[in-house]
């Protein structure tokens, strides 16, 4: 049983006119799940929470939870319910539909009891179908409109009417929510919502890691979910790609075992992987604002570099972790000796060699797929001490090509495969220094429509646009053995 209305309370009287419309076939539909009355949080009681007077209210609406026709509730309704602090619920029961148009007062409870105060009044209509319609409007106080799932058991004129409470399967009992996101429902579809908006509307929080040939993109589900497209719908250029779900993410991956449809470009300086995430929005209504995503990532990757070895480790092989910011691409370049001209057999613990004896030479770069890229040689010196950018320094190749000054380089391979190799007669730069550094650049050369490999009969320097990144690599200490005298 309600109580008397507090008469300390401003009421708002709502006139009707009679509408040209049936408002039971013209409304607008409200699936908001955080209006049921089975949505209480404490946190509420003594904060504002949702408030309905920031929403612009205009004619008739229909209430939907849980995918099932709703309606406001008829009893008081405790503070902290329907995602506010002062929830709105009816003073009266709903109409019959015989009774067309009617009025009812609008209460809301505060924090310490459950009690009427009434705020204004809305009209309500019972219609065909077992559903009603209400015309709201703005309330006076910082509160929401409840809903709870009943259904209307429309009575004869000889009949009592009767109200009764329907048995509802939770649809967010297998959504599997995480802690950042809560279940809803979107356009008659539920979901996980995210509990904090984005922080830009225009974008969504995403993650995106590059690797050789591959890449991996991530969007959060709920943002997604809140623009309407939901996990199932959306996939790469390729549709069998779709996107898995891992802690509340939607994961798009590839490779070079599954392209998923991705582009590989060239633009002059580097070489790009590009994809896009398509996908069509869900819903059971007739019409939406959001339609379509077509979401384009990529994996951009630097054609040139420069590396080198740490002399006092005196590793048999040297290596570059290429790094670039996010969104950008990472791959592995190494540079081995040898002591054979079939480069089987690589130099174990400390390179010693002696002088005028051949050293054969190999760079790779790994994880790249070799049937779209070559290594070309750009450089390679040597210095006595563990500086590229030492002063003292002699060639051994400039521009892809032996240098001609040292008649003991001979370039074995250039520009036809991830690997390159070279060789070249052992040589010291001052009777005391027993090493040398070898450092060298290279740069990855598209193969599509160019020929990488580097022609160095007329010592001619190519310049096209299979030049997308390139790289400096170096090794040592290379030493010889000191002779000794007695």
């Amino acid at each position: 049983q309600n109580k008397e209305i507090n008469p300390g309370y401003e009421q708002l009287e709502v006139p009707f006119i009679s509408p040209n419309v049936d408002p039971c076939d013209s409304y607008t539909t409200l699936y908001d799940v955080w209006r049921s009355t089975s949505n209480y949080n404490y946190y509420y009681k003594y904060y504002y929470g949702t408030c309905d007077y920031n929403f612009k209210w205009n004619g008739w609406y229909r209430l939907f939870l849980y995918g099932q026709d709703a309606q406001m509730p008829e009893s008081c309704v405790i503070s902290g319910s329907c995602g506010t602090s002062q929830p709105l619920w009816l003073n009266g029961h709903h109409p019959q539909p015989e009774e067309g148009v009617v009025t009812r007062q609008v209460c809301t409870s505060n924090w310490y009891e459950c009690f009427c105060y009434s705020t204004h009044s809305i009209h309500v209509k019972a219609c065909p179908g077992d559903y009603y319609v209400y015309e709201l409007v703005s309330p006076t106080l910082c509160s929401a409109y409840c809903t709870e799932v009943r259904h209307l058991t429309t009575s004869s004129p000889t009949t009592e009417s009767t109200t009764t409470v329907s048995t509802t399967v939770d649809p967010c009992a297998e959504v599997n929510c995480t802690d950042g996101e809560w279940c809803g429902e979107k356009d008659g579809i539920y979901g996980c919502l995210c509990s904090h908006p984005k922080s830009n509307p225009d974008s969504y929080d995403s993650v995106e890691i590059c690797e050789s040939s591959s890449g991996f993109f991530s969007l959060s589900r709920c943002q997604l979910f809140e623009d309407g497209f939901s996990t199932e719908v959306l996939h790469l250029r390729d549709p069998s790609c779709k996107g898995t779900v891992q802690d509340g993410r939607v994961e798009f991956r590839f490779d070079n075992n599954n392209l998923c449809g991705t582009n590989l470009v060239a633009n002059g300086t580097h070489f790009i992987y590009e994809n896009v995430i398509l996908g069509n929005v869900k819903s059971t209504q007739l019409s939406s604002r959001k339609s379509y995503l077509n979401l384009t990532f990529s994996c951009i990757y630097s054609q040139t570099q420069t590396f080198s070895m740490n002399a006092q480790i005196n590793p048999l092989e040297s290596y570059l972790h290429k790094t670039i910011p996010a969104g950008q691409g990472t791959y592995r370049v190494r540079m081995v000796p040898y002591q054979d001209p079939q480069f089987s057999q690589p130099f174990n613990g400390s390179v010693n060699i002696e002088v005028n004896q051949l050293v054969f030479v190999e760079i790779n770069v790994d994880e790249i797929d070799g049937q779209q890229f070559a290594l070309l040689i750009d450089t390679c010196w040597a210095t006595p001490v563990n500086d590229p950018l030492y002063h003292v320094r002699w060639d051994l190749i400039i521009g892809e090509c032996p240098n001609s000054k040292d008649g003991t380089v001979d370039l074995v391979q250039n520009g036809v495969s991830t690997s390159s190799r070279f060789s070249f007669r052992m040589f010291t730069f001052t009777e005391t220094s027993e090493s040398i550094f070898l450092h060298c650049s290279i740069h990855l050369c598209l193969l599509k429509d160019n020929d990488c490999s580097a022609h160095c009969a007329s010592y001619r320097r190519r310049r096209s646009v299979d030049f997308y990144d390139s790289s400096s690599i170096s090794m040592g200490p290379l030493k010889w053995p000191l002779k000794t005298t007695g």
